[in-house]
């Protein structure tokens, strides 16, 4: 978008206030356990597994908490149990296109955008990795399906990606003057 003055609007900022929407983290957790759960179901039934149940609320499960879970039969690969993070990736990624390219007239709809498609992926693949690495759930079960040096390097990578965008995507700089030549 072109400015009086030649200058271009570079991306929309963070404003202090924004830091309201923590009240709403309920709801982004869900929406982040649904995806991370719709992962799991999407990729076992698409390997022939028939869904048992289906669960994005927090629960206990098993006599342990969980914020969610899914139950399928049949037999499935690692790829199913990697789903969520491979979900993650390609979700920072088309969060982070929209986020960086399209100027929001809402700056509300802006800020969610960024909860959910960027700040939600590094949260979830951070807190399941931590968990992997104490021998809990699906990163641990990935530590022993695959080769350790692979999944310690796709959680690495991913991480490092998802905190270097979010930071693009939150640090103030400055307008960019365009120069253009006639």
């Amino acid at each position: 978008m072109t400015c009086p003055g030649g200058t271009h609007e570079v991306k929309q900022r963070f404003h202090r206030r924004d830091l309201l929407w923590i009240l709403a983290y309920p709801l982004y957790q869900l929406i982040g356990t649904f995806r991370h759960e719709a992962s799991h179901a999407l990729a076992a039934v698409l390997q022939g597994a028939t869904l048992e149940r289906f669960v994005f609320w927090p629960t206990s499960f098993e006599s342990s908490f969980r914020w969610g879970y899914v139950s399928y039969s049949g037999s499935t690969n690692w790829v199913t149990t990697a789903a969520p993070y491979l979900c993650d990736l390609a979700t920072f990624l088309l969060f982070f296109a929209i986020c960086t390219r399209i100027r929001f007239r809402r700056h509300w709809v802006w800020v969610n955008m960024v909860a959910i498609g960027q700040i939600s992926p590094l949260v979830n693949s951070a807190y399941n990795y931590v968990n992997g690495l104490r021998g809990r759930g699906d990163v641990a079960t990935l530590l022993v399906e695959l080769p350790e040096g692979l999944v310690h390097g796709f959680f690495a990578v991913t991480i490092v990606i998802y905190a270097v965008g979010l930071l693009f995507i939150l640090w103030p700089r400055a307008k960019v003057v365009s120069h253009r030549i006639e």
